[in-house]
């Protein structure tokens, strides 16, 4: 049986994991383990995809840091736009038979999309037969334009600041959809609420009041300071996302209760980071099924200037054209659209003459993706690619170690708590911590016995608390167990408490595995993490 994955399928596959954690249908979580060094440090080992592997960095994992919604971008390959380069224009037939002029086999593979040294993407619709694009692309409109060196482009989108930072890099782009319908696309989630003015008199937290074309579920907490010289409640300080919600293309935020009155907030959007005014606009006035261009198969002879008419027949409307001829050969040279129309998903284009005696002429319509240009950039860009960037910074809780290196980083699906309950934290810490009398039996990665048959490796040391941070290769252990450090051979050392995990590292799905040169993680910097998980 002959099967295909098409490339669009893969952004599918992309777009699903991308909403499963955005919309929280399941929580993500960064696993870090291994304090042990590789054969080579400089050169990490090439991970092995069986569960014996899987298992040994379970038993390493140090922390986890939860991947939050924030934190995860659809991306494509990223193609700079350059002086003198011929790029491939937009074609729905694109094959092994009919290949661009880059020589791609399909559109996915093509050249037909660029982002400017200004982070503007833009479509390339036309590229006057192969010539160079001279001229850079600049414009934010939403209709296809033509620029001085013929080619015709389409804006897409603008790459914002904030994913120029966390997801931009050599060799991808972030892509975002704004609008759409929120249960299969994360659109405009509420990301924060400012307080452009704090109001006065309060004497409790009033309610925050979210009200926009969103799905309703945005929910947020009021926090209000206090006066120093009259103990009173005044002003309202900050706010706190509960719910983000998605959908929201605005939202109005109002203050009741509390006793107070003046407070104001605005609200700031998610994937509306993206620019929303410039996106917003393209993906509103994409038209569905529009014939693009008309592409001359065979140029026929002897028809005459005026005599021919073009006719464009298919599921759609409205698609007119006209045809240009060489009065020398009566060849045709040129169809050209002067009607996009709408709707087709199919364009026939008829040729036909009145009086001259011309014959052979041949034709075929390029018509829009679906939904029209600029309407999903991630589907219209093959954004087959999911991007993770996480910052580790957590140093007040003490869950993400300090003063030691790791070399591992996996991504896990549902990892749960002792009682076997997802865990939803933004931190978790999958070491035992014991209490001890003195730290200075222990230090980092000396490997730990217990009389009850445990084995265990120092992690950190928290000389402050005196508390131990051990990983567990055999999880045995309880407050009244005797300890021995083989590696500076001391025995008969006991505890005061222990404390067990937050996570089971025998639990959720390991997804993905990525061996790094050691990071040595300390209170002054925070590490980011990336990912990229190809579909």
């Amino acid at each position: 049986m002959a099967l295909i994955l098409r490339r669009l399928g893969r952004v599918e596959l992309a777009r699903s994991f991308h909403r499963d954690i955005k919309n929280n249908n399941d929580y993500f979580h960064f696993a870090v383990g291994r304090t042990s060094p590789w054969t080579d440090d400089t050169v990490p080992e090439t991970p092995i995809d069986s569960d014996s592997y899987i298992s040994e960095f379970r038993r390493g994992m140090m922390f986890t840091q939860r991947i939050d919604s924030a934190d995860v971008c659809l991306l494509t390959t990223r193609r700079n736009w350059t002086s003198g380069t011929v790029y491939d224009e937009y074609d729905d037939n694109y094959s092994s038979t009919y290949q661009s002029q880059s020589g791609a086999t399909t559109l996915a593979d093509a050249t037909f999309f660029v982002v400017t040294d200004e982070f503007k993407v833009y479509k390339c619709i036309s590229n006057n037969n192969n010539g160079q694009s001279t001229t850079k692309p600049t414009s934010t409109g939403t209709g296809v334009f033509e620029l001085d060196d013929k080619y015709n482009w389409k804006f897409m989108f603008q790459i914002s600041a904030s994913d120029q930072t966390k997801f931009l890099d050599a060799d991808y782009i972030p892509v975002r959809k704004l609008t759409g319908n929120p249960t299969h696309d994360v659109t405009g989630e509420i990301d924060s609420i400012s307080v452009t003015a704090g109001g006065s008199g309060y004497t409790s937290a009033p309610a925050v009041v979210i009200q926009g074309d969103g799905d309703g579920t945005a929910t947020a907490t009021a926090t209000i300071d206090t006066n120093s010289s009259s103990g009173t409640y005044q002003q309202v300080t900050g706010v706190t996302i509960n719910t983000s919600g998605s959908g929201y293309s605005f939202a109005f935020i109002s203050f009741t209760g509390g006793g107070g009155s003046g407070a104001t907030g605005s609200a700031n959007l998610g994937d509306a980071d993206s620019l929303p005014p410039l996106q917003s606009a393209v993906e509103g006035a994409a038209v569905t099924g529009t014939l693009d261009r008309v592409i001359i198969t065979n140029s026929g002879k002897d028809y005459a200037q005026g005599d021919v008419q073009v006719s464009v027949t298919g599921d759609g409307t409205g698609a007119e054209a006209s045809a240009y001829v060489n009065s020398a050969t009566g060849a045709l040279t040129e169809i050209r659209v002067t009607n996009p129309g709408s709707g087709y998903s199919y364009a026939n284009i008829v040729i036909t003459n009145t009086s001259a005696p011309g014959t052979n002429a041949a034709a075929r319509g390029i018509i829009s993706p679906q939904g029209g240009h600029g309407s999903n950039a991630p589907r219209e860009l093959f954004a087959s690619n999911l991007g993770i960037t996480v910052n580790f910074s957590d140093n007040d809780n003490r869950d993400l170690i300090l003063g030691n290196d790791f070399r591992q980083i996996g991504l896990i699906k549902n990892i749960t708590n002792l009682s076997n309950v997802v865990y939803t934290t933004n931190t978790a810490t999958s070491c035992y911590i014991i209490n001890v009398a003195d730290v200075s039996d222990y230090a980092a990665d000396d490997d730990i016995t217990t009389d009850d048959g445990g084995k265990f490796k120092v992690i950190q040391i928290d000389s402050t608390n005196k508390n131990i941070y051990l990983t567990s290769e055999i999880p045995l252990i309880t407050n009244t167990s005797t300890l021995t450090n083989t590696t500076q051979s001391k025995a008969s050392l006991s505890i005061n408490s222990v404390t067990n995990p937050e996570v089971k590292n025998s639990s959720g799905e390991i997804i993905y595995l990525d061996n790094r040169s050691p990071i040595i993680r300390s209170a002054d910097q925070v590490e980011q993490i990336k990912a990229l998980i190809r579909f």
